[in-house]
């Protein structure tokens, strides 16, 4: 793949994942973890559906989910789920900060998100 292409292509998941996250905030915010967590996988199998490409599903992915953390109201990680989250994210803090969470509590690996 040419450069400009591969640039074309980040700048589209980029933008796709900033969209992802504006759209969803809103509903991930009134939520607790769990809740967070359980509506993550069900957007995420939608995604799937809807873009029908599992790789350019697999370079969204983890770009919407630092995206949404960031909108997201701050804080260390303090449940299984909140780890589960984490761990699905491009940031490489953010999935330190899950590893280093569930290796503390022996909550066991995290659960990859749906289709990925």
């Amino acid at each position: 793949m040419a450069s400009s292409e591969a640039d074309d292509s980040n700048r589209d998941v980029r933008t796709l994942a900033e969209e992802l996250a504006r759209r969803w905030t809103p509903d991930f915010i009134v939520r607790d973890w769990p809740g967070r967590l359980q509506l993550l996988n069900e957007v995420h199998e939608q995604l799937l559906e809807d873009l029908g490409d599992l790789d350019l599903y697999s370079a969204v992915s983890p770009a919407f989910i630092r995206k949404l953390i960031e909108n997201l109201p701050g804080g260390p990680v303090t449940s299984v789920a909140q780890a589960h989250i984490f761990a699905n994210s491009e940031d490489e803090e953010h999935r330190r900060a899950a590893g280093e969470w569930l290796e503390h509590h022996k909550a066991g690996p995290a659960t990859p998100i749906a289709g990925r």
